[in-house]
């Protein structure tokens, strides 16, 4: 399954790239995460509450933060396992400064084998993972804004 996008957030590019690539900031706003594991900066593993129709369980996907390119892009790797099945996942981002705002185009390749990718042929897990996108979104502005707002110091 491939997606691919953009979106824009009132930062900075580099106040998005820390963000992004800060996986104690950005694993808070993932979906449905249920605990974090920080090996080190590059290094982490999310455990996720998974639902696809009557299959419902967790997921834990270690993750590698890859080819930093500060303050533009990243690639994020992933191995996961969990209800039966493995997710193998890769994540990238580009960021572009327009003026006030930092534009993120972002791209993931994400495969999926067991009993999870019984679904994919009707197209529910694309939706899932549409929508689990947009949540995500809404999470790293939230994140980046609460950022913004809170006290220096």
């Amino acid at each position: 399954m491939q997606l691919n996008g953009e979106f824009t957030i009132d930062a900075s590019r580099p106040e998005v790239y820390a963000f992004l690539t800060d996986p104690a900031r950005v694993s808070r706003h993932m979906p449905d995460v249920r605990n974090v594991v920080i090996d080190d900066a590059d290094h982490f593993t999310i455990t996720a509450r998974v639902g696809v129709s009557h299959i419902k369980g967790d997921v834990t996907m270690k993750l590698t933060i890859r080819d930093r390119q500060p303050p533009v892009s990243t690639t994020v790797v992933g191995k996961g396992t969990g209800l039966a099945s493995a997710v193998d996942m890769v994540t990238s981002f580009v960021l572009e400064e327009r003026g006030a705002v930092t534009v993120v185009h972002w791209k993931g390749d994400v495969t999926i084998s067991g009993k999870l990718a019984a679904f994919g042929p009707q197209g529910l897990l694309d939706r899932i993972a549409r929508k689990n996108v947009d949540t995500f979104i809404d999470g790293i502005r939230t994140g980046l804004a609460d950022t913004a707002h809170s006290p220096r110091g």
